[in-house]
């Protein structure tokens, strides 16, 4: 299956190591994991600006990400489907790649529950799969 972790899963991965880390690490094991050059400046950004990581943390995260996810391409064309311009270009480029499974804990995106076949889900409904 091809799956796309949302910027707010893969930081709870990389800060807490709990749910969201076991998540994505059997998900890379078992699965193809994309990213996006988009994701990846959110994430060097949200990690900058609400965390103060050291520059060393924020390039582990972003080079775990490298190495174990596939790279995708980032969107063209994004449509407004959320309020949040971000959650756009991710579901955008989450269905650019064909993703099968955007997994968030976004509410914004998660009430959409399912956008032109791309189901979105909650990390803990990820063990359904």
């Amino acid at each position: 299956m091809k799956l796309f972790f949302d910027t707010n899963v893969i930081i709870s991965g990389s800060i807490t190591r709990g749910y969201s880390f076991e998540v994505i690490k059997d998900a890379i094991y078992k699965h193809e994991v994309y990213y996006t050059e988009y994701l990846l400046k959110e994430i060097k950004e949200v990690l900058l600006s609400k965390y103060s990581f050291s520059d060393s943390i924020r390039q582990a995260t972003l080079s775990i990400m490298k190495k174990y996810f596939i790279k995708g391409k980032t969107a063209g064309i994004v449509k407004k489907i959320c309020r949040d311009s971000d959650d756009n270009q991710i579901l955008a480029d989450a269905l650019a790649n064909g993703i099968e499974f955007l997994i968030t804990g976004d509410k914004d995106l998660l009430v959409l529950k399912e956008y032109q076949g791309m189901k979105i889900i909650l990390p803990k409904q990820y063990w359904s799969l």
